[in-house]
């Protein structure tokens, strides 16, 4: 098979590796604190790269201050900001059964890219940009709380919308940020440096605001299922990722990362959630989630067709 037609079957497979990723991700909370959830992923997913970081480890002759500062602030904002918040919204949303809740409004990302991307490099932002906005938060409030109104106290509910839009923003941000790096390294560079800068900082964070964990409490079913993240829904989704990037469409990249949402509904409403018992969808959340991918979608194809390069985000 021809890589044209080959690229959205591994975008595809990204995205369900993604979406698995939070079925995995949500059972390590159950009694891992989420700071050293980030710690322990980014620690084996980096040993893990390290064949690619020793293959390319000349980057270091040709970053300077600037880069490591531009790499610097990618690893604090997406690698373990945005992990960081997603993983703690998957935390919280057991107490209410509620796992589309923060894997669906990852969907969002887009909108703060593109906000972003105006606010600091000048792109140009669409009318139907404007339009479908509110739209899509419309309808990212509808999978949160239907058609209540919304709690005025930042905890529950609240607490994991903030947290999961928080996610979905730092992520965003990331592709933003790491414009400038990727004009100069690989993604496969920049994938490895990120995951090497991200275990001090996320270890710092760790100690900080969880100090008495202790990692030889960590069982051999927690370490099998950080392995299993590090080699298919962590580094080896990125890796898969972009290798489909080089030659797909951005709209049709686009069509291919629905297999994201499909797989988590699909989670969330059979056995395979993680919470128990199938989450009970509302006619409001059903609502909500087709308004939030169809404003994606169309916010999607308003921008230029045009080929995808592997090195142009991150």
């Amino acid at each position: 098979m021809k890589g044209h037609s080959i690229g959205p079957l591994l975008i595809m497979l990204a995205a369900a590796l993604w979406a698995i990723d939070a079925l995995i991700r949500t059972t390590l909370t159950f009694s891992i604190p989420a700071t050293w959830i980030v710690f322990l992923e980014h620690t084996i997913g980096f040993v893990v790269l390290l064949p690619i970081f020793f293959k390319e480890r000349q980057v270091f002759s040709i970053l300077n201050r600037k880069d490591w500062v531009t790499l610097l602030a990618l690893t604090l904002v997406s690698s373990v900001f945005g992990t960081l918040m997603f993983t703690e919204a998957l935390s919280l949303s057991f107490a209410y059964h509620d796992f589309a809740t923060p894997v669906l409004l990852q969907k969002l990302q887009p909108l703060f890219a593109i906000a972003l991307a105006w606010l600091f490099l000048k792109e140009k932002i669409s009318f139907r940009y404007l339009i479908l906005v509110p739209v899509a938060l419309m309808g990212s409030y509808m999978i949160s709380f239907g058609t209540d109104p919304m709690p005025l106290q930042l905890s529950g509910k609240l607490l994991i919308f903030v947290l999961a839009i928080g996610a979905a923003a730092a992520w965003g941000s990331g592709t933003i940020i790491s414009k400038s790096i990727l004009n100069k390294i690989s993604f496969r560079s920049a994938t490895a440096l990120r995951f090497l800068l991200a275990i001090p900082i996320s270890l710092i964070i760790a100690l900080t605001l969880d100090p008495h964990y202790a990692l030889s409490s960590l069982s051999l079913g927690s370490i099998l299922r950080f392995l299993i993240i590090a080699f298919t829904t962590g580094a080896g989704a990125i890796l898969i990722y972009y290798r489909g990037l080089k030659q797909t469409t951005a709209s049709i990249s686009t069509i291919a990362e629905l297999t994201f949402p499909i797989v988590s509904i699909v989670i969330a409403v059979t056995v395979l959630n993680p919470y128990g018992a199938p989450q009970q969808l509302t006619i409001a959340n059903i609502f909500g989630i087709l308004i939030l991918l169809a404003s994606i979608l169309a916010i999607a194809f308003d921008t230029k067709e045009e080929a995808v390069v592997l090195e142009t985000e991150i």
